[in-house]
């Protein structure tokens, strides 16, 4: 049976990959030069934002493994096509609730120790890395959103309390 912390990190990483699936969803109004394209977000483009989260969500994950990352930089290209953005980040958030199914309230409080990226040595409990995991991933989709609607385009609705009227 699943702790309290366990159910509710489940649920925030479900809200992760359903907020992926619908912005990516919204960014297929987009051609290819308006995906790439600088319009003012930290990372250039909305690609260049997407492929971020993309690398970040698999540093993380290797921190929490303990293994070496994946990736040295923040910027770079971990998926360059396009179509293959959406298998990419949802095979990510799948990893993350593989890592962690099973684990108890204990464990997901307990410090794990890891570097960041200038090698700074840290300790975070799970709770607290997957947490910002997702609060990371709400703050770029949001610019994402941003610059859709600098398009024109619409922005989808990826608030949380939306998602858990659609999540099992």
């Amino acid at each position: 049976m699943h702790g309290a912390l366990q159910t509710h990190l489940q649920r925030l990483l479900a809200y992760h990959g359903w907020a992926y699936a619908r912005l990516l969803t919204a960014l297929n109004t987009l051609d290819e030069a308006q995906y790439r394209a600088p319009c003012g977000l930290f990372f250039g483009s909305i690609h260049g934002t997407l492929n971020h989260l993309a690398v970040v969500d698999r540093i993380w994950l290797a921190r929490v493994r303990g293994e070496a990352p994946p990736f040295t930089q923040l910027d770079v290209e971990a998926v360059s096509e396009r179509a293959a953005m959406e298998s990419f980040l949802q095979v990510g958030v799948a990893a993350w609730h593989n890592q962690l199914d099973g684990l108890t309230d204990v464990e997901l409080l307990t410090p794990i120790a890891y570097c960041n990226m200038a090698g700074e040595p840290f300790q975070r409990p799970l709770l607290d890395i997957v947490s910002h995991l997702v609060n990371h991933g709400t703050h770029h989709r949001g610019q994402i959103t941003a610059a859709l609607t600098a398009l024109g385009q619409p922005a989808p609705k990826l608030d949380y309390i939306y998602a858990l009227t659609e999540l099992p």
